[in-house]
């Protein structure tokens, strides 16, 4: 397990608006130095949806860590816990390592893209998801890679950061922080590259703060859904959630999302969990 805390320092500001009420900013460092300003970059990004889309068809038949709950997505492949309204997600947090991503045998459609994440709401709670991570994108048939970190208030705009640097094999770090149904943080570090970016967010879509999602996701880009390229496992480790009475929620009796023939997932124990493409 990789137990690794990335201290935050004073940072540049970046202010966006992009509706009347949704409002965020952006500050940064690299290796603890503030990012100025005008080398901060956020990019519009071309995410469609992605909240969980269930599927009927029956899940693979792959021998599990634990006896989880095994649920078929079309899009969702990893682990989803829940609290009851009563006592709320407050903070999620998670590392994983970015992943090594190639075109999958036998696909000739593009995209094909493989995106690693944590975040809350989007499973249950349908109408907004807060979620940041990275995602690894093949466009064509020339199997060029191309590797970004991004974060998104669903269903307002996707973001990714530009100036992040995102390689295969690379640690990231995220917390994402809840004030309120409506506002937040999120900090997301690139542990091995020094860089990490907190997003301040207000007026958000109204979370129900009832789902952590730690999730490797066959994206949409607009509206419709990528081809899932092959990617290299990829673990969720120290993967919590931090609820309203200060319990923590883990992995344990999570629900198992498996994208039937692409990807399946898997409880390691109450702080790990994996996903693997087939």
């Amino acid at each position: 397990m990789r137990w690794i805390h990335a201290a935050l320092f004073g940072s540049a500001l970046l202010i966006h608006n992009a509706v009347a009420e949704f409002k965020f900013s952006v500050t940064g460092t690299r290796n603890g130095v503030p990012i100025p300003q005008n080398e901060i970059k956020l990019v519009p990004f071309e995410f469609g949806r992605s909240r969980n889309t269930k599927g009927a068809v029956s899940p693979p038949h792959r021998q599990t860590k634990r006896a989880n709950p095994t649920i078929s997505s079309a899009n969702w492949c990893g682990s989803v816990n829940y609290t009851p309204s009563s006592n709320q997600i407050k903070i999620v947090h998670a590392y994983w390592r970015h992943p090594t991503c190639t075109k999958r045998t036998g696909v000739t459609t593009y995209p094909q893209a493989v995106a690693a994440w944590a975040g809350i709401d989007g499973d249950t709670w349908l109408t907004a998801l807060l979620q940041s991570g990275t995602v690894c994108k093949i466009d064509s048939a020339t199997a060029q890679v191309r590797h970004e970190a991004w974060w998104q208030w669903v269903p307002e705009a996707a973001f990714t950061i530009s100036t992040m640097p995102v390689n295969p094999g690379d640690w990231f770090e995220v917390t994402i922080n809840t004030t309120s149904t409506t506002a937040g943080t999120i900090t997301l570090t690139n542990i091995d590259r020094g860089h990490t970016y907190t997003i301040h967010l207000t007026g958000g879509p109204t979370l129900g703060r009832i789902n952590a999602d730690f999730v490797v996701e066959r994206p949409y880009y607009g509206g419709s859904l990528a081809s899932f390229a092959s990617f290299t496992e990829t673990w969720f480790q120290d993967a919590y959630a931090v609820r309203t009475t200060g319990s923590n929620l883990g992995l344990l009796g999570a629900n198992q999302y498996q994208i039937p023939g692409l990807c399946a997932s898997a409880e390691y124990d109450n702080l790990n969990g994996r996903s693997w493409s087939l």
